[in-house]
Order: structure tokens, then sequence, then C-alpha cells
């Protein structure tokens, strides 16, 4: 029933999908497919963390998790985010889109700038079809730019969402556009259970999209805080609370670098973390590490309703991030948005069942470059959903990674570049944070080059400057090394692939679309 309900959609939406090729580009060219990939819809069911690195992921932390991704899953070992912010990374994950695409660089005013924001993902998926769900934490600026903060953004049939600021034992939430809230209960453990119960009410004849935001191991905000010795942190649930007290931080040698001098400025402006501060920053990861079992048990119910429902067998799971975060790494006391590995890797995974992978075993983990901008365009693909409204067409940065479900690793690019990038939007940044005013940068196999356009002066002010970083992460890991500014750490290879680079960023900084796959872009650039 389901199969032949998603031909006749895609019957219908072809003369759409037809007409969204961008307005005569003279090139043939392959457009998102109208039927969905294999012939059948399936469901789609995608926790996101947020804050949490790669690190942060592990059997320790997350049991269920890896067990569900063991089988029929395949871990993306090499994903990064594009912009390392919670509001970008996220309307990423909505459009398939760079931020310099979509309108969001930046937290603030985040959602204020998402171009077509009635044009994305889920708006997509309702077209084809598909009931879809939301559980948690939304996108940072949506309240400003609609009446009343409990309003439902275009795309969503089911809506439990977090409204202002909240803590893991207070919050408010919009249910379906009616003000709730708590003041005792566990804020993980209640997403949890929303987004069970949804699973529970779209199972049916229709495909279904439910998308669980966690607020873990994110802090919680200062005006609710919560009882405990992780208070103003990442809070676990009671029975978690002394889980990982003695992880300690990772073992870096760029957690309280010693020598800074080849960072940007407003780095190079901080000074080591004295003893007592890393032994706080020491609690507060730990905090974050003891907030995830949580997410994972919620996990393991999520799978277990599927399989009540008789859903499971049709159900596409997708895990990851938003971003990770620092914690005294490059001496950064927290935070994100800076192109380094702590805030760019995260941890993401797939679990496909074997219709939706062409019938081909799932490899268990892949090692190519992929990031957040791929999430979209998987989903559409296996979906069948043009990206399209009624006047109006997306084009997707990233690429389906359904070849790479299905073992084809030869269809994906090795060399693929990546585009990192962030713009504060704003003339100046709080006197003292470490933190650029703009950059763009590109990720080519182990090269990390970024330009600095803006970065800010010690009151804060932002002023226009090219700085550049560039790392080898073969011989450093650990970004310890600015190869722009440590002459004597630089090779004959080095300083060749400096000059690739500087050229490939100047072409990626406005890319758009995929080659052989979306009309020419106007200014002549494809992305990776």
């Amino acid at each position: 029933m389901r199969a032949a309900r998603a031909l006749a959609v895609g019957l219908a939406l072809a003369a759409l999908a037809a007409g969204c090729d961008g307005g005569g580009a003279e090139e043939e060219v392959e457009t998102v497919a109208a039927d969905p990939k294999f012939g059948e819809q399936p469901n789609f069911v995608f926790v996101l963390t947020d804050d949490q690195n790669a690190a942060q992921y592990t059997r320790q932390t997350m049991p269920k998790t890896f067990e569900l991704f063991a089988g029929n899953g395949t871990t993306f070992e090499s994903h990064i985010v594009t912009t390392p912010v919670c509001c970008p990374s996220r309307a990423s994950m909505l459009t398939g889109q760079y931020g310099h695409n979509n309108g969001v660089l930046n937290n603030v005013p985040g959602w204020g700038t998402l171009e077509q924001p009635e044009n994305i993902l889920p708006v997509w998926l309702q077209r084809v079809g598909y009931r879809t769900g939301y559980v948690g934490k939304w996108l940072n600026g949506y309240k400003k730019t609609v009446e009343k903060e409990e309003e439902v953004p275009a795309g969503w049939d089911e809506w439990f969402s977090l409204v202002g600021a909240h803590g893991y034992y207070r919050y408010k939430a919009s249910d379906n556009g009616e003000k709730t809230g708590a003041r005792k209960t566990y804020l993980t453990q209640t997403l949890n259970k929303h987004a069970v119960a949804m699973v529970r009410q779209l199972s049916g004849e229709d495909p279904f999209f439910v998308q669980l935001s966690h607020l873990a191991p994110h802090g919680e905000s200062p005006r609710f805080l919560s009882p405990g010795h992780c208070t103003g942190n990442a809070v676990p649930a009671p029975r978690d609370s002394r889980r990982f007290r003695d992880a300690g931080l990772p073992d870096s040698p760029s957690i309280n670098e010693r020598d800074i001098s080849d960072k940007p400025g407003f780095l190079r402006r901080r000074s080591l973390i004295t003893p007592p501060r890393l032994e706080f920053f020491e609690r507060r990861y730990e905090c974050r590490l003891a907030s995830l079992p949580a997410v994972d048990r919620g996990i393991g119910q999520l799978v277990r309703a599927l399989a009540a429902e008789d859903e499971l067998k049709d159900t596409v799971f997708v895990f990851g991030s938003d971003n990770g975060v620092f914690h005294a790494e490059h001496r950064m006391p927290g935070g994100k948005g800076l192109p380094y590995d702590e805030a760019l890797q995260i941890p993401f995974a797939i679990r496909a069942p074997e219709r939706y992978r062409g019938g081909q075993p799932a490899p268990p983990s892949v090692d190519l470059p992929t990031a957040n901008i791929d999430v979209v365009p998987t989903i559409v693909d296996l979906a069948g959903a043009p990206t399209c409204s009624e006047d109006d067409c997306r084009v997707m940065d990233g690429r389906s990674l359904v070849p790479l479900l299905s073992g084809r690793e030869d269809a994906w690019p090795s060399s693929r570049p990546l585009v990192a990038e962030y713009d504060n939007g704003a003339p100046t940044v709080k006197p003292g944070r470490a933190t650029s005013c703009s950059y763009s940068g590109v990720m080519l196999e182990q090269w990390l080059y970024v330009r600095h356009s803006a970065v800010p002066d010690a009151q804060g002010t932002c002023i226009e400057k090219d700085v550049i970083e560039q790392y080898d992460s073969r011989r450093d890991p650990f970004q310890l090394d600015n190869l722009a500014a440590v002459k004597a750490a630089q090779t004959e290879g080095s300083v060749a692939a400096a000059g690739e680079l500087e050229r490939l960023l100047d072409e990626l900084q406005d890319c758009a679309g995929i080659r052989g796959r979306d009309p020419e872009p106007a200014s002549g650039h494809y992305c990776g």
C-alpha cells in the first residue's frame, strides 16, 4: 500500500520537480527524483543532541545507541558541521544548504535570516504524503519572528517544542501551539516520552518523520538552575548523577595549549588556564557525559515503540549533534564557533533497513568526508520529495548519503572539499571573548585552511583583516601548529597545498549545488 501510494504521489509531483530547474540552464542535469529511492517511502526518526562532539559519543555514554547502529547501521567517522554553532547547523539540517546560501551564519538573529522559511524539509515531506512531528529545542531567534512564541512553524503536524530560556527541571514549551511547562520533571525524560507518544500516534498507513532535538548535553540557562553539583551545566538524570565523576578531561595536548603564539590574536590574548579553573572545566565535562545516558535510554524507548507498532522494519533512524564544544582546548573556556575539530567534528550514524540500501549489507563505518548539509539530501532522496515550494525550489549543496549506506564508496568523491564558515553578524563582540568575527575555510583531505576576514581587537571591535590558519591533520591531529604562522613546521607539501587551498576557497565560499545534478549557479561555482 505504501509503495503504491508513493508512486502516485511521485507521478503527481513529477511536473513540479521538472519545473524547478533554476530557469533555463542549457546543460542537462539530474534533478532530485520525484519517486522515492527503491520505490517505497520509509519512516524517519531523527535524534539530535545539542553540543555533543565526537569524543563524547562512546559505548560508555550511549550503549543502546551503539547497539542500534551495530547491526544495520553505518557510523560516519569524518562527519562535520559546516558552521559549528547551534542555529546555523540546524538550518543546514532543514535545507541541505551552506549558511552562505540559506542565510543563517550565526545564532543572532538566527532563524530571522533564514531565506524561504516555509520551504524546508518538513514541508517537502508533507507534500509527498508524510505526517511530521517535532519534539524539543527549535532554532534560535524563532520567537522574534512570530506574534506568539508558541506558534508552530510551517511543516509540522505535531509539535512539542521548548520556548524561551530553559533548565533541566524548569522549562516552558509549546504543545501544538498551546503554552505548557514544568517545574519538577526531568527535561530529557519528558522529551523522550513525547517523542515515543508521537511515533505511536503517527504510525499507520502514511509514512512519518519525527525529529527529537534534545537539550543535552548543552548547559542550562542561568535563569532556571537545577539543584546538584551540575547546576548550570548539563544536568544528568538522578540515576546518572554519579556516573563519569572521575572521567576527567580528554587526553589531548590542545587542552590548555602551552604555546598559542601561532594562533589568531583573539586567542593569543588568553592566559594559561589556572588549575582551579581546569577543575571546573573537568567537572563540567563530566556532567555533560552523565547527561547522555538519559538520551540513550530514550533512543532505546523509541526503538521499542517502533517495534511494537511494527514500524521498525520501515524506519530509517538517524542520530547526530548540531556541533561540538570546547573544554579548554586551545585555552578556550567553552563555546564553539571556531573551525577546530572539537567544534566541527560530531557523531553521526544512520540505520537503514536492507531494502533502503538496495539489498546491500550496511558498512559498519565510512571514513569519507560528509557533513550536516548531507542529511536533507539523503532524506529527500529516500522519500522522493522535491525540494520545492509552489513557486520556487531550493537547490541543496549537500549530497545524498544513500550510496554510502549501500557500500558504494566509489560513488563518493574521496577528495571532496567541505566549507566551514561563520559570520558574527555584528560590528562588535563581547570584549575578551575568544571568537572570530567572520571566517570561511575549506577542509580537503588532511588539510584545513581558514581565512578570517574580520577579527576582534582587545575592546571587541571587529576589524577587517585577513588572518590565515592552516593545519595538517596527519602530522598534527590536535591542530597545535598553524602552518601559516609557523615557518619551521612547514613542508614543501604544505606550502604547495596552501596555494591550492586558497584558490579552492575563493571558489567554494559562494558555491551552490552539485555539478551534474543541479543547474549552474549564478556564481559559476558548484560545491564539492
